[in-house]
Parts: structure tokens; sequence; C-alpha cells
């Protein structure tokens, strides 16, 4: 009897380890697939894991971007701002909003992403991790600067016409 049971309680375990097993690896999978650099860090900052597509794209390992290892990928011009930004949602406990330009060696060019991050918290209250993720937004970037620079030539003639001129809105209202 207390050998069935045994038996029983084993069989029992075993499938429970294979069904965590089988959960691990679709939580691993979706980490691994999804369109965006996904990053874990601790309640001080440090990274502590990042997926496939950062290394992809930044050429750093995981060991290379843990601690603060990562900032070695982002623009000099944009690490200050970023890291200061981060700190500030680090004291604070708000999430992490923030652009940035991140070197991909590949090409040694340079494209602008954006960072999100948001804490983990316990019952207390108290931060636990940072999940994060980081989304390339270069074609918004770079259709942001063409409307600029059409409003600049437009303010411009604008400002340089000599005869005066009108706009007439053609709609039914």
């Amino acid at each position: 009897c207390a050998a069935t049971f045994l038996a029983l309680l084993w069989a029992a375990y075993q499938f429970r380890v294979r069904q965590l097993q089988r959960e691990f690896r679709q939580l691993r999978d979706v980490i691994e697939t999804i369109p965006a650099m996904a990053w874990t860090a601790r309640p001080d900052g440090s990274n502590t894991f990042v997926n496939r597509r950062w290394a992809e794209y930044t050429g750093l390992s995981a060991e290379d971007s843990a601690g603060s290892g990562w900032t070695a990928a982002v623009h000099p011009e944009d690490c200050q701002p970023f890291w200061e930004k981060w700190q500030a949602s680090l004291t604070t406990g708000e999430l992490l909003e923030c652009e940035a330009r991140f070197r991909c060696p590949a090409n040694g060019e340079y494209r602008w992403l954006l960072a999100r991050a948001v804490p983990l918290r316990n019952e207390h209250g108290n931060i636990l991790r940072w999940y994060g993720i980081l989304t390339d937004i270069q074609d918004r970037k770079g259709a942001e600067e063409t409307l600029r620079e059409s409003e600049t030539r437009f303010r411009t003639f604008v400002d340089h016409a000599t005869d005066a001129f009108f706009m007439h809105r053609r709609d039914d209202h």
C-alpha cells in the first residue's frame, strides 16, 4: 500500500515537472520570438537578462550586457540622458519610456529604439524586478524628421512670400 502510494506520488511529481518544463519552453519561445528586444533588471537597475534579439542586434551577449554593460550599445550623445531617465525611474519606481539610438555592429549604424520598462512589485509595493522592451522606431523618427523639414520649407516660403495668398479647405462641412 505504501509502495503504491509512493509510486503514485512519484508519477504525479514527474507529471508536474514535465508540465512545468513545457510551460517554461512556451514562455521562453514567446520571449525569444516577440518582435522586440526584451530584458530584465534587478531593483537597482543592473541588467539580469536579455533575449536573443538583443544579442543579435547589439552583438552583446547576456554576459556583456550584465550590470550596466548594455550601455555600450547606446549612442554616446544619448547615453547620459538615457541613463538619467533610467536612474529617475529606479528612484521613483515610475515606468520608463525613453528614446535613444542603439548601435548595430553588423553595419555600424545606429537606429532609434523606444525603451519601455515597468517594475514588478510585491504585496508591500517593493520593486522585485524590472521588465522592459526595446522597440525599433527608426521609421517613425524618419517620418517625423521629414515632416519637420517640410514644415520648415513651408514656413520659409510663407515668411518670404511677397504676394498675399490664402488657403481654402474644400469639404462639405
